[in-house]
C-alpha cells in the first residue's frame, strides 16, 4: 500500500531533522522552509498531512493555514500547527483558522508519531466514507434511471391501448373500469416521468439552455394550461401580471414552463374549492433585478414546520400512508432543483386568509444583456 505523505513546513533545521526522525520510518515526508515555498509545493503534490511551524518569517503559519483553507483543492488536507507557542488567544486562533491540532515546541517524538498517526487514521476513514456515499449516490441515479425506464417502456402502450378501446366500448360499466386502468397508468406513468426527470438533473444533463423568447407568448401558454385544470375542478383562476414586464427575456424557457406547470398543477391538486392564481412582477434583490411568480392558491395550506422540508427529496407536507394526494413528493424537489440551475430561488408561504404561495424568483436577464445565447 502507498504510504502517506507529510508536510513538514519550518524554518529551523534543527526542528525539521526531529520530525524527520520521528515519521520518517513510516510516511513519506516533503519539507519547505518558508510560507511561500510550502504553498508552492503543496498545491503541486498534496499531502495528506501538514506540520505548520506558525513563527516563519514572511508569510507566517496563520497566514499560509489560511490561505490553504480558502482553496477547495487544499480546504481538506489535515494541519497540525507546531509551536513554542501557548498562548490561548493564539490556540483558539489557530483552530479557528481550521487546524486540527497543536504540538507544542520541544517536540517529543513519540507525541509526534502518536497525534500524526491518529489524525491521518481519521482521514483515511473520512476519505473512504466519501467514496462509499459518491459510489452509493451513483448507484442510486444508475438504478432510477434504468428501472424508470424499464417502467415507462410497458406503460405507454397500456395507455394507448386502453384509450383505443374506451373510444370503440358502448358499455358503461367497461368505459367505467377502463377510465380507472387509464388514470391509474397516467398517473404511474407521471411518477416514472419525474424520476426519469430527477435522475437526467444529477446527471450531465441538467445545465440550463437559455435562449431568448417573448414573454407574454410563454406566459399566455402557462395561462391557458393551468386554467383548463382549474377549470376541469371548478375553481376560478386568476392572473395578474406588472405591466413593467419586458417583451421577451433570457432563460431556459422549458425549465422555467416546467417549474411553473408543476406549481401550479400542485395547486389546483391541493385546493378543492376556491381559486388558483398567478402572479408575475418585478423585483430588485441586492441589487438584482429579479422575475418573481407567485402561484397562490386557497388549498390545504403548508403546517409552518414543513415549509422548507416539501421541497426535499420523497417528501410531502402529509407524509403518512393514509394520506388524501397521492405520490412520490418529487414535484417540489424537482422545482427546486430547476430553480437553482436557473440560478433563482423557491420558497413556500402560508397565505393570510387561509392557503399556500409558492414564490418563485430568477435574475431578468435581457436580451441586450446576454451572451452567447440562441433566438427561439
Amino acid at each position: 500500500m502507498k504510504r502517506q505523505t507529510v508536510m513538514i513546513v519550518d524554518d529551523t533545521p534543527a526542528n525539521i531533522e526531529i520530525l524527520s526522525e520521528s515519521l520518517g520510518d513510516d510516511y513519506e515526508l516533503f519539507f519547505a522552509t518558508s510560507g511561500l515555498d510550502a504553498l508552492e509545493l503543496i498545491r503541486a503534490e498534496k499531502p495528506d498531512l501538514i506540520l505548520l511551524d506558525i513563527m516563519m518569517p514572511g508569510m507566517d503559519g496563520f497566514e499560509l493555514c489560511g490561505i490553504l483553507k480558502g482553496d477547495p483543492c487544499t480546504r481538506d488536507i489535515p494541519v497540525i500547527f507546531v509551536t513554542a507557542m501557548i498562548e490561548e488567544e493564539q490556540e483558539i486562533k489557530g483552530l479557528e483558522l481550521g487546524a486540527i491540532d497543536y504540538l507544542t515546541k520541544p517536540i517529543s517524538p513519540h507525541i509526534v508519531r502518536a497525534r500524526v498517526k491518529n489524525h491521518l487514521e481519521l482521514k483515511r476513514y473520512r476519505d473512504l466514507l466519501e467514496q462509499l456515499a459518491s459510489a452509493a449516490d451513483r448507484a442510486k441515479k444508475e438504478f432510477l434511471r434504468s428501472v424508470s425506464h424499464e417502467l415507462r417502456t410497458p406503460l405507454t402502450p397500456i395507455i394507448g391501448m386502453t384509450d383505443l378501446v374506451l373510444n370503440q366500448e358502448e358499455d358503461d360499466n367497461k368505459r367505467k373500469y377502463l377510465g380507472m386502468v387509464q388514470k391509474s397508468a397516467a398517473r404511474l406513468l407521471g411518477i416514472v416521468e419525474d424520476l426519469i426527470e430527477t435522475s437526467r438533473l444529477e446527471g450531465e444533463g441538467g445545465a440550463p439552455e437559455n435562449a431568448v423568447f417573448h414573454l407574454k407568448s410563454f406566459l399566455d401558454m402557462v395561462v391557458m394550461e393551468a386554467r383548463a385544470l382549474a377549470d376541469a375542478k371548478g375553481l376560478a383562476f386568476k392572473v395578474q401580471l406588472d405591466p413593467a414586464l419586458p417583451e421577451a427575456v433570457v432563460s431556459d424557457q422549458g425549465m422555467l414552463h416546467k417549474v411553473l406547470s408543476m406549481l401550479l398543477g400542485n395547486a389546483v391538486k391541493f385546493t378543492q374549492k376556491g381559486a388558483v392564481g398567478l402572479e408575475v412582477s418585478l423585483q430588485e434583490v441586492a441589487g438584482e433585478k429579479m422575475m418573481q411568480f407567485a402561484v397562490s392558491d386557497t388549498g390545504v395550506g403548508i403546517d409552518e414546520a414543513d415549509l422548507e422540508r416539501i421541497f426535499s427529496d420523497f417528501t410531502q407536507s402529509d407524509g403518512s400512508i393514509t394520506r388524501s394526494y397521492p405520490g412520490l413528493g418529487l414535484g417540489l424537489t424537482l422545482a427546486r432543483r430547476m430553480t437553482e440551475l436557473l440560478d433563482g430561488s423557491i420558497w413556500a408561504e402560508n397565505a393570510p386568509g387561509g392557503g399556500s404561495v409558492f414564490q418563485l424568483q430568477i435574475p431578468l436577464v435581457l436580451p441586450n444583456e446576454s451572451a452567447g445565447v440562441t433566438s427561439c
